[in-house]
């Protein structure tokens, strides 16, 4: 499995949208195997779901995120957890280890959110707790 990340500064960064870099994590067994990270600053929206795509990332671990790319991502079939903060290795494990719910990963004012990467499937605002993160994996 392939996990994504915008970084900044070895952190999670702030907005999706104009993140400059992106981390890739190689996943298995719950371990990352291997990370690659790709400058994606003059890539546009389209662009940038092409990557993913073509990266074979499942996963997409982010800050915010606008609305119009959001959509796409959930129509790509890539699941979404956006309204993340933190140290990108912090972030990745708790992820890995199904504890994202605390607060100290949730940006200022906003609830950690879902967005399965199957259409027509509804957000949802909250806590991850081990078995929804099986939905992901």
């Amino acid at each position: 499995m392939r996990v994504a990340m915008p970084i900044w500064e070895n952190r999670v960064s702030t907005v999706l949208d104009f993140s400059d870099n992106l981390l890739i994590a190689d996943i298995k067994e719950r371990t990352v195997v291997g990370e690659t990270c790709i400058n994606w600053s003059l890539c546009n929206d389209i662009m940038k779901i092409s990557l993913l795509t073509e990266e074979g990332v499942s996963v997409l671990l982010c800050g915010a995120v606008s609305k119009p790319l959001q959509i796409m991502l959930e129509d790509s079939g890539i699941d979404l957890v956006y309204g993340l903060r933190g140290m990108k290795d912090v972030v990745l494990q708790a992820y890995l280890n199904g504890t994202l719910q605390g607060d100290c990963f949730r940006l200022p004012g906003t609830a950690l959110t879902v967005c399965p990467g199957n259409k027509r499937k509804r957000c949802r605002s909250k806590g991850l707790k081990p078995r929804d993160k099986k939905d992901l994996l």
